[in-house]
């Protein structure tokens, strides 16, 4: 793990080093597990947690050197420490929860995944290109397939939108916009690779219509199309040739478009552009947006800590927002890469982050810089992920061009005694990354087993590896409640599952979800009265509403309650509060107990 000062040299070759950063990059974008609860995003995570150490080192050593760009680098991952350290929940800001990518930890993975690209040998920047058009084609490939055989399972369509080998349709368009951006880039030029070029943006434009991304699809054809002329004007010869490339990457987005129609859905790019006037989508985007920028007025100088945009936003809510995302639809991101930054890490963050974006591209050049272009092109409308930063920011620091000639010769390492400090660290917290993702893989295939087979051992042991999760513990909680409900086992686990329920509020108090589920438990397990229970339920249901003020779950449970307590007035009070979110009960209440294994989104 330890690493070598940062050495553009043209003599040095590939090292072992640089052929596993180029086979960390294919796997960021094929990697995949059945047998993992989040297989497709999961081994990606733990990939991240491994270049956190090494990546970080050679951020550092730049940085000392004086490297611009490494040091805006260094500065906004101090800086989003910083914020995390003083969020109103510091652990959540700084490593996150069980199945998602926000966090302090994670943004550094992206940071060091850009200082591992400046690492990369001048070969291995050569083939960083060949490599991200393989990991891209097979993702076009597989979701033009899952279009036309509509598999189940990880590897099913969500809502008729190709997910492609990535979680998420969004993260597939960001990567599809990147290698569209790519392949026009060096369809520009002359020769074979033209050829390959082209026919490679054939399967991209096809695919990229299917997942439903309508920025990637304006976007990343619009990129292709500049790239190519960009590349044309650096070839000689006639003006006649310079505007071949473009037009033949019009072509090529032509036909994979055309060949895109008899699998499209409702839901694909194509169907959608139409609708951005009234898209729902966008319209959600803005609200959230606004909520965002009020949260911010709260903590103007460090923002409410990274990752921490669904805390807070949520209780902002309106009824708009949730007519127009759908119930109990929260966005954990803003959707928009700058308006995250600023929400979470402040006004200062967001400098930082600016600053870091306008050094690196201004110093980015080749078909790398175009790709890193292509997939952040996406992240001002859709969230960035471990599914795509990694490799974007990968090939964004790959594509850095000092001024003057590179170093012949590596830095002075830092040294105490004969020890270099910086690679030790590095070594180190290498090693503690990877041991950190392995047990994240073993977790999730726990979670799996959980999840199928409402296994109570198998949940105990996933909340032993990830402590403190309220994700995992509230997977505990269901596994009891669900053992209970078949008959597996008798009423004598009612104070387990009580506890299981209330260690959850404690490990994540800022979600809605997590009150819901106390209330369905505490409905049926907790001490005292039947009216001591009840005002138990509504305590929880309230705190719920607080933290989402308009969750359908958690209104349409206080509907219940007042019509178990026979309160008209109160009935009458959330039914039109539920109306006013398109989703009216009917008149009368018509089962007014909330069930144990009831549960919803928040």
């Amino acid at each position: 793990m330890a690493l070598p000062a940062p050495d553009r040299a043209a003599t040095r070759r590939l090292g072992r080093i640089d052929l596993a950063i180029l086979g960390g990059a294919l796997a960021l974008l094929v990697v995949w597990s059945p047998s993992l609860n989040l297989g497709l995003l999961t081994p990606r995570m733990a990939i991240t947690l491994a270049l956190v150490g090494p990546g970080l080192v050679v951020v550092g050593g730049l940085a000392r050197r004086g490297d611009l760009g490494a040091r805006w680098l260094a500065g906004l991952l101090a800086w989003a420490l910083v914020a995390a350290l003083v969020a109103p929940h510091p652990k959540l800001s700084l490593v996150g929860s069980y199945g998602t990518d926000v966090g302090w930890i994670w943004l550094a993975g992206y940071g060091a995944a850009w200082g591992l690209g400046r690492r990369l040998a001048p070969d291995g920047v050569r083939l960083l290109p060949r490599v991200l058009l393989v990991g891209v084609l097979a993702n076009a490939l597989f979701a033009i397939v899952e279009a036309a055989v509509e598999p189940t399972g990880d590897l099913a369509t969500a809502g008729g939108r190709v997910l492609g080998l990535v979680s998420n349709s969004l993260f597939l368009a960001g990567l599809l916009s990147g290698g569209l951006a790519l392949a026009g880039r060096r369809a520009g030029g002359s020769g074979r690779r033209r050829w390959v070029a082209l026919a490679l943006i054939v399967p991209f434009a096809t695919a990229t219509n299917l997942t439903g991304s309508r920025a990637a699809l304006a976007g990343g054809a619009v990129l292709a199309v500049v790239a190519a002329a960009v590349a044309g004007r650096a070839e000689r010869g006639p003006t006649l040739d310079r505007t071949v490339g473009p037009l033949l990457v019009v072509v090529a987005l032509s036909v994979g478009f055309a060949l895109s129609l008899p699998l499209e859905s409702a839901t694909s790019s194509a169907s959608r552009i139409g609708e951005v006037s009234t898209s729902s989508g966008y319209e959600s985007r803005v609200l959230a947006w606004g909520f965002g920028l009020d949260a911010l007025g709260e903590r103007p100088v460090t923002g409410w800590g990274p990752g921490r945009f669904r805390e807070a936003t949520a209780p902002r809510t309106t009824a708009a927002f949730v007519r127009a995302e759908g119930p109990d639809k929260l966005f954990y991101d803003a959707h928009d890469l700058f308006v995250e930054h600023l929400v979470t890490t402040g006004v200062v963050g967001l400098g930082l982050l600016v600053g870091f974006v306008v050094v690196s591209f201004r110093r980015a050049r080749g078909p790398l810089a175009w790709f890193a272009a292509g997939v952040a092109l996406t992240w001002l409308l859709n969230p960035a992920s471990a599914c795509t930063a990694p490799v974007a920011l990968l090939a964004l620091g790959a594509a850095w061009r000092p001024r003057g000639a590179p170093a012949r010769h590596p830095a002075t390492p830092l040294r105490v005694g004969r020890v270099p400090v910086g690679r030790s660290i590095g070594a180190v917290v290498g090693v503690l990354g990877a041991l950190a993702g392995a047990t994240l893989v073993v977790a999730d295939a726990y979670v799996d087993r959980a999840t199928v087979d409402a296994d109570v051992d198998a949940a105990q042991t996933a909340q032993r590896l990830l402590p403190g999760d309220a994700t995992i513990t509230g997977l505990v909680t269901d596994a009891w409640a669900t053992a209970l409900a078949t008959g597996q086992v008798g009423p004598e686990v009612g104070p387990e599952v009580l506890r299981s329920a209330h260690r959850a509020t404690r490990e994540d108090p800022t979600r809605s979800i997590w009150w819901i589920r106390r209330a369905y438990v505490d409905n049926t397990f907790a001490p005292g009265s039947r009216e001591e229970q009840l005002a138990a339920v509504e305590a929880d249901l309230r705190e719920a509403l607080r933290l989402s003020p308009w969750s359908f779950e958690a209104m349409r449970a206080m509907y219940d309650l007042a019509g178990l307590r026979d309160d008209p007035a109160e009935v009458a009070r959330w039914r039109a509060r539920l109306c006013e979110i398109d989703a009216c009960p009917p008149d009368a209440p018509a089962d007014p107990d909330p069930e144990l294994a009831g549960g919803g989104g928040g």
